[in-house]
């Protein structure tokens, strides 16, 4: 990869790694919000009684169970964006594309629900460990997600699915819904750019109008061999 291709692969990283830091903020203030907002319900509720009747017990404990299911979300979403942090400790590792998955669209669903398009999971159950480089990956797969995401209309779809060849495996994202925005000359040339990262990594990039399929090996054998 050539040194301006570098470069723009820099910035492709910082990028991404900056929009999933905003949208994890955003989640987590949305959390907090509501559990603020719940416990003042609370609060109000025990003001305005001298004592509480069976009902307002209930519907206390009913507000409490839900300011504890919104903790419960908040720390599982911490426990993603932790693991996220982590992926990139160790550039090349055996890890499960599975979980890796997993992790990122937790932490990108926001932009997707924003425009009202869903992300569906379609994983085959006890893939492969794979060694290659999860954060390269996850900044591939989350340039291609995004993309479909500002290219399709609202209530349109995109499905992951994974899926274990001879000796690699297959991640494929299928956009399905009405194209309302064209792709321009810049998208092109970060196209580029993913498909000389998947090269490194000893796998192919391949996209038409109907879906995008990247194929990687399982091995470092085969990844050593490939380069």
């Amino acid at each position: 990869m050539g040194f301006e291709k570098e470069q723009n692969l820099r910035v492709l990283q910082l990028c991404f790694i900056g929009k999933i830091l905003s949208g994890f903020t955003h989640e987590v203030k949305n959390h907090l919000a509501f559990i603020k907002e719940s416990v003042g319900l609370i609060g109000d509720l025990m003001e305005s009684k001298k004592s509480l009747s069976k009902q307002d017990l209930q519907e206390n404990l009913t507000i409490l169970h839900s300011i504890d299911e919104q903790i419960g979300k908040t720390s599982e979403l911490c426990s993603y964006l932790n693991r996220f942090s982590h992926r990139m400790d160790y550039p090349m590792c055996t890890f499960s594309v599975n979980e890796s998955l997993e992790e990122l669209i937790v932490l990108i669903n926001r932009f997707a629900h924003q425009k009202r398009i869903g992300l569906e999971k379609d994983f085959q159950k006890n893939l492969p460990m794979i060694y290659s480089d999860p954060s390269r990956i996850q900044l591939i797969i989350f340039s291609l997600i995004e993309e479909m995401i500002n290219k399709y209309d609202k209530n349109s779809r995109i499905v992951i699915k994974t899926e274990s060849l001879k000796d690699s495996l297959m991640v494929q994202i299928t956009p399905k819904g009405n194209v309302v925005t064209s792709v321009g000359e810049t998208r092109l040339s970060s196209f580029e750019i993913l498909q000389d990262v998947i090269r490194q990594l000893g796998g192919n990039l391949f996209q038409d109008d109907k879906e995008v399929k990247i194929t990687l090996p399982l091995s470092e054998q085969a990844l050593t061999e490939t380069n």
